[in-house]
């Protein structure tokens, strides 16, 4: 029945790549910068592996490759964006791992990004995670210098 069930007091988010922790406010595109697309946390990644930070669904991805939604098991809806100005790759350099409506775990591969080439092409390559939607006003970001995909905590959601 679950009428007893304890609720979850907090959502956790896994770091989506390993690499360099990067403030959202450092990111160099104004609409994530600024906090437009939600709050949010970007991760300059060492290897390209892009991975799901929660257990839950894919809700998009975008025909680029360079960005996906994805919506948690709690109804957190979440934005994962690689690089700036990516879209204009038109999915070169990137190899998807899911698909729209496709259930993924916290760790799953989802996205790679070849970054020597989307350097090449002179464009950033930091991947960017942000809360689209958020439904509970506290949100907790990690003060880590450096994480590692599918391991580190990198924010916390405290549910009502």
């Amino acid at each position: 029945m679950g009428f007893f069930k304890k609720k979850k007091k907090e959502t956790n988010l896994l770091a989506f790549a390993t690499g360099e922790v990067v403030a959202l406010k450092d990111v160099k595109d104004q609409m994530f910068s600024a906090g437009l697309m939600g709050p949010g946390i970007a991760i300059e990644s060492e290897d390209g592996k892009i991975c799901s930070p929660v257990d839950g669904t894919v809700t998009m991805l975008f025909p680029t490759k360079h960005a996906l939604g994805l919506k948690s098991e709690d109804g957190q809806e979440l934005l994962l964006h690689i690089g700036i100005d990516t879209v204009g790759l038109k999915g070169e350099g990137f190899t998807a791992f899911v698909q729209d409506g496709q259930k993924v775990s916290a760790g799953d591969a989802l996205i790679e990004a070849d970054l020597a080439f989307i350097r090449s092409k002179g464009l950033e390559t930091a991947a960017i995670l942000c809360v689209t939607e958020p439904k509970e006003p506290e949100l907790t970001f990690t003060t880590a210098q450096h994480v590692t995909a599918g391991k580190d905590e990198i924010a916390a959601i405290k549910l009502k």
